[in-house]
């Protein structure tokens, strides 16, 4: 009986810092790979890829515009690419750890010879100018940050929950909320395309905590979205423009 009691208090000894040790590992790093190619599909080599507010992170894409980043923090990342003759763009990426992402970036001719009027540009713009501009003259619904934080949400889809013309479908096994629109009696239901800083966004807004939020832009029904994300006119039903947050910027 003394021996089975002092192999049991051994065990539990052993197991201790298995568990502490466990709580301790960081999360595993993201990989992200893809490509950058101009508006005709085309790979455009030489263009710089860095990461938002760090200097640990500047990749320069290969000859057929291919790139691999490794080590990425898990969580919302916004990537700033350019390459001289074309628009410089923001593109937002939710990784996972331990995950790899494929990307592709799409770049915008420049009708400027030479990009020292866009750097004057960035250099003097806010990064939520396409926000207010749209708020002044767009129909929607505008969210800003004081506003999320008025409502106490907790995810992306919490801060929607009120906006009229939105109900929220809880998704199997408990994994968010997907957004649906309607507009009116008997029309038909809506998955809204979603948009991250303007760019065109494959995920959900429950992706996003509220707390990655800056601000939200929510058109439903066709009357309220504006021209510039229905470019090609595919009759798109309603759209969510996320803005995330940008701590070293006060809006």
């Amino acid at each position: 009986m003394l021996v089975a009691v002092l192999t049991s208090a051994a065990m539990a000894r052993a197991q201790q810092p298995d568990s502490a040790h466990h709580d301790s590992i960081p999360p595993l790093p993201a990989v992200l790979i893809g490509h950058v190619a101009d508006s005709s599909g085309a790979g455009l080599p030489g263009a710089e890829i860095t990461l938002l507010h760090s200097d640990r992170v500047r990749i320069v894409t290969g000859d057929s515009g291919e790139f691999r980043i490794t080590g990425l923090s898990a969580g919302t990342n916004v990537f700033n690419v350019r390459r001289i003759g074309f628009q410089s763009a923001s593109f937002t990426a939710v990784l996972k750890p331990g995950k790899t992402h494929r990307a592709t970036f799409t770049l915008t001719g420049s009708a400027q010879p030479l990009p020292t009027v866009a750097v004057s540009d960035t250099n003097t713009s806010h990064w939520l100018d396409q926000f207010k501009r749209r708020q002044s003259t767009s129909r929607g619904t505008f969210i800003d940050r004081k506003e999320i934080e008025r409502k106490n949400a907790r995810t992306g889809t919490d801060i929607v929950r009120t906006v009229p013309g939105i109900r929220l479908v809880t998704l199997r096994g408990g994994a968010g909320n997907q957004v649906v629109m309607t507009r009116g009696a008997g029309a038909r239901q809506c998955i809204p395309s979603m948009y991250v800083h303007g760019m065109p966004y494959s995920g959900m807004l429950d992706d996003f905590s509220a707390d990655d939020i800056e601000a939200l832009e929510i058109y439903v029904g066709v009357s309220e979205i504006p021209p510039e994300f229905d470019k090609v006119g595919k009759g798109i039903c309603g759209v969510i423009v996320v803005w995330t947050r940008d701590p070293s910027k006060k809006p």
